[in-house]
C-alpha cells in the first residue's frame, strides 16, 4: 500500500469516527436535559433515576469506545506508514506519544467527568 492510501484510508476512518462523535455529543446531552428534568421534578421516582442513571452511563462507555476507535484508526495508520519506511511515520508518531492524543487518558477523564456530572444532577436534591 502507498503511502497516499495509508493516509487516504486514514481519513476515512476519521470521518465516520467524527459522525459517531457527533451522535455520542447529541446523546450526551439528551443525559443532561433528563438529568435535569428529573432534578428539576421534585416527584420523580426511583425508577426514572435508575433508567437514566443507567442511560448516561452507557453513554458514556460509547464515547469512550469512540474515542479508543478513533486512537485504533491513528495508531493503524502510523504503523502502517512506518512498515513501507514513509518519513511521514516519525512526524505522525508524534501524534500517538502526545498526552492529549485520540483516546488517551484526558479525554478519558473528561468522559469520566460528563457522567459524574450527570450523575450528580439525577441523584441530588433540589
Amino acid at each position: 500500500m502507498t503511502e497516499y492510501q495509508i493516509f487516504n484510508i486514514m481519513h476515512l476512518g476519521f470521518v465516520q469516527n467524527a459522525m459517531y462523535f457527533v451522535g455520542m455529543t447529541l446523546f450526551i446531552w439528551l443525559g443532561f436535559r433528563m438529568a435535569n428534568n428529573i432534578y428539576n421534578n421534585s416527584e420523580a421516582n426511583l425508577a426514572a433515576k435508575v433508567f437514566t442513571s443507567l442511560y448516561c452511563v452507557l453513554v458514556a462507555l460509547m464515547m469512550f469506545n469512540v474515542q479508543q476507535i478513533g486512537a485504533a484508526i491513528l495508531g493503524t495508520a502510523v504503523m502502517q506508514l512506518g512498515e513501507i519506511g514513509a518519513e511521514s511515520a516519525t512526524r505522525m508518531q508524534v501524534y500517538v506519544d502526545h498526552p492529549l492524543r485520540i483516546g488517551g487518558t484526558v479525554q478519558s477523564l473528561f468522559v469520566l467527568l460528563v457522567v459524574v456530572f450527570q450523575l450528580a444532577i439525577v441523584w441530588n436534591k433540589k
